[in-house]
């Protein structure tokens, strides 16, 4: 016979979600931070600390944890920027790279759900070991963008000086 709703609420063995949390708030991330050697700044909305040359947000509202570290974007190599991001992110499933509205920013985020000290401090650091490794992955891409593209654009001016030379009478450089 299957228990009532009714009764599995006053069952000894049932879990409550509202009691599951041990309190987790802002105050007590900083907290755990400082505990485990992140050195944040605590901050009216959110905690900032460094990671891997990077200074990274923390913010955390109803159960949901946020860690993004944001990088300016140069007009010049917007483009480059967002197809890195759009292979990035078809590779990375976990941290996402965003172009924010104004298109001069680049946000990596990390977004889990957690609602209690021991949680966070299980999952904290793998977060921040996939958002850098996800950062190194774009800027691995990025170079493999801006090297394809000079090489495509060496065979194109080798192959131009290539008809130049032949159009002229001259002999062909290859």
């Amino acid at each position: 016979m299957m228990p009532s709703a009714l009764n599995m609420s006053n069952d000894k063995n049932h879990i409550n979600p509202q009691k599951m949390g041990t309190g987790l708030n802002m105050r007590s991330i900083f907290r755990c931070m400082m505990e485990d050697g992140y050195y944040p700044t605590f901050e009216k909305t959110h905690i900032l600390f460094s990671t891997d040359d990077n200074t990274a947000t923390v913010e955390y509202e109803e159960g949901v944890i946020s860690i993004r570290i944001f990088f300016g974007i140069e007009e010049d190599v917007y483009d480059l920027l967002l197809e890195a991001s759009n292979v990035t992110m078809a590779e990375s499933f976990i941290v996402k790279p965003v172009v924010l509205d104004d298109r001069k920013h680049i946000m990596f985020s990390f977004e889990m759900m957690c609602d209690s000290v021991r949680e966070f401090r299980k999952f904290f650091p793998r977060g921040i070991e996939r958002l850098n490794e996800t950062i190194m992955l774009h800027k691995a891409e990025m170079k493999r963008i801006v090297l394809t593209k000079k090489v495509s654009s060496a065979t194109i001016s080798a192959a131009e000086d290539t008809f130049i030379s032949s159009s002229k009478g001259l002999k062909p450089l290859s």
